[in-house]
């Protein structure tokens, strides 16, 4: 497909289709990950001619949450309550005056999140509900039903037998962001969606719910299963998110 001529980024759908996953690009995924699960885990360790010099003990507030923080892909049946989803959110949502709690390139705010409210209690118009974020009301809306889970659960590319409380994904509407900063932009996207990643993933921590980022996902079935179809809106990231399963 030839870019229109005045596309300020015509190397970012190439970008993205590269890194999409359907069923048979999933399979081969499966196949690194499990010859790299083979190998001895690693991380990068540089090398300097110098000694490293060590830092005091770090004071924060934020430390018991960062200690807390977890991958937990283990849910048990709770509901969330809408206090609970009212926390998570909160990093999302914007201020008094109209800024936002996290950074965008250019304040564009190019990522829209959307829900799969599997158990939910305390108000029966969003219990079992696909829903949109507005973060300029920090409100929810109810678009219909969720999808049954096996046919979420095979988007998702994982095998959990039962649905976590709340599935959430961050689709990019980044039209005005490329026009902007063109390809560059693509990168500005990238970080905003680390930073509303690890956001999310401090509230679950304080909530002490269960929440990790899924990677394995099939944009296209995706994007269906959530009505997104045909809009021209990449996934970007999905964040599951509910109670722990109890330890037994």
């Amino acid at each position: 497909m030839t870019a229109p001529a005045d596309d300020p980024a015509p190397l970012f759908d190439r970008f993205w289709l590269n890194g999409t996953l359907n069923p048979t690009q999933a399979e081969r995924m499966a196949e690194r990950i499990g010859r790299d699960a083979a190998r001895p885990a690693s991380a990068p360790q540089p090398r300097h001619a110098r000694a490293a010099m060590p830092l005091p003990p770090p004071r924060s507030a934020l430390a018991p949450l960062y200690g807390r923080r977890a991958s937990g892909r283990a849910f048990g049946p709770a509901p969330l309550t809408p206090a609970q989803l009212s926390t998570l959110l909160l990093p999302l949502a914007a201020r008094p005056d109209g800024t936002r709690h996290l950074p965008s390139g250019g304040a564009k705010y190019p990522l829209l999140a959307w829900g799969a409210l599997y158990a939910v209690t305390g108000v029966a118009e969003l219990a079992g509900q696909r829903v949109a974020y507005a973060p300029t009301t920090h409100a929810l809306t109810p678009l219909g039903p969720v999808p049954p889970w096996p046919d979420m659960a095979r988007a998702l590319g994982v095998d959990w037998p039962t649905p976590p409380a709340s599935v959430w994904l961050l689709a990019a509407a980044s039209d005005a962001l490329q026009r902007k900063y063109g390809e560059r932009g693509g990168r500005f996207l990238l970080l905003e969606a680390g930073a509303m990643m690890g956001a999310l993933a401090l509230q679950a921590a304080e909530l002490g719910l269960a929440g990790v980022p899924i990677g394995s996902y099939h944009d296209d079935a995706l994007l269906r299963l959530f009505g997104l179809d045909g809009r021209g809106w990449p996934a970007v990231i999905v964040y599951a998110c509910g109670a722990p399963a109890k330890k037994h």
